[in-house]
């Protein structure tokens, strides 16, 4: 590689930088802890006949978090306890790639993945675009998206083959029965 090849990379990049809008880390924070209170909320919906008979208890219980950018805040984790077994909503973070947030389901049988994702996503490989050029300038940064993305919570499926799931009533008794050995 020529010195000209990386000229043109740094400049393309603080083009970019300076073309960009500062992120409002604060906003983003606030919007992630919303996600997580709405995917809380619709747990406790889907299972609201079990929690209002008191066959499940629920807590939400504080931790602390630390994200590169957003630095450390405080989440609720929110715990489901089903007889002597207890299952945990643990929030993983934000920043995750391809998608605006993880929580994983952990129980003492195993751990699970939830992913707030693109609704029209069907599993990870629709979040990537790649394009492979062998001795080409690097393709130009990919458009903005021509529609509006609507955020969904959706369960991730076990290998080999992962896709994404909706959280049903039925998708959410068969994922904590997996993970609390069921």
């Amino acid at each position: 590689m020529d010195t000209k090849e990386f000229d043109e990379f740094v400049k393309r990049e603080q083009e970019a930088a300076s073309g960009a809008a500062p992120v409002d880390w604060g906003a983003q924070r606030r919007e992630w802890l919303d996600n997580l209170d709405k995917l809380y909320r619709k747990v406790e919906s889907l299972l609201d006949k079990y929690l209002s008979s008191g066959q499940i208890q629920r807590e939400r219980r504080p931790i602390k978090m630390n994200e590169e950018y957003i630095g450390s805040y405080v989440a609720d984790q929110l715990v489901l306890k089903i007889g002597p077994k207890s299952v945990v909503l643990e929030p993983v973070g934000t920043l995750i790639v391809g998608s605006k947030g993880r929580v994983d389901l952990v129980g003492p049988a195993g751990k699970a993945q939830l992913l707030l994702v693109d609704s029209k996503a069907s599993g990870p490989a629709s979040l990537i675009h790649v394009t492979v050029g062998v001795g080409k300038k690097p393709p130009a940064p990919p458009p903005k998206p021509t529609r509006e993305i609507k955020w969904e919570w959706k369960i991730v499926t076990r290998p080999p083959e992962r896709r994404f799931v909706e959280i049903t009533q039925q998708s959410l008794f068969q994922l904590i029965m997996e993970v609390a050995n069921g």
